[in-house]
């Protein structure tokens, strides 16, 4: 069996860890979400969009932390090849969380875009990856600050 492959007891325990780390982490973001003012549906404030996927989140992690709760014995749990780039991704969000404040939505957004395509490896071309992380940022920031008309930090 492969050194990053569980099975048994362990993979349960494995399973209900990840699942009770979602579900503490979607109400952690629910629950910083509600610090907004969420508005009225035709008039949306700041906590519109955080508020209604903290909700979505934390229902999604609710029914897989169900879902692994009634597996019983799982098969081998394949904690993938690179652990790392999981904990990378996550450390990027929480630079990304702890950054918006800081320097802006803008720039926040454009440096988190680059470090989480950079950290997927998804992209290869450094000029091609730079375009997409500001593309998509200016396009958030256009729907969110000036269709939406949301205020941004």
């Amino acid at each position: 069996m492969n050194s990053a492959e569980r099975s048994g007891p362990a993979a349960r325990t494995v399973q209900l860890a990840v699942a009770l780390a979602l579900l503490a982490g979607c109400s952690f973001y629910l629950y910083a979400a509600t610090g907004f003012s969420f508005g009225v549906w035709n008039n949306p404030r700041a906590g519109f969009v955080p508020t209604i996927a903290g909700c979505i989140g934390v229902a999604l992690a609710i029914g897989n932390l169900v879902r692994v709760w009634r597996v019983g014995s799982p098969g081998p749990v394949e904690l993938g090849l690179s652990p790392q780039r999981a904990l990378a991704f996550l450390a990027v969000l929480a630079a990304y969380a702890a950054l918006l404040g800081k320097i802006g939505f803008l720039p926040a957004t454009f440096a988190a875009t680059l470090a989480l395509l950079l950290v997927s490896r998804g992209m290869r071309g450094l000029l091609q990856t730079l375009v997409i992380a500001g593309a998509f940022s200016a396009i958030i920031w256009l729907l969110f600050g000036f269709v939406l008309k949301l205020p941004l930090p």
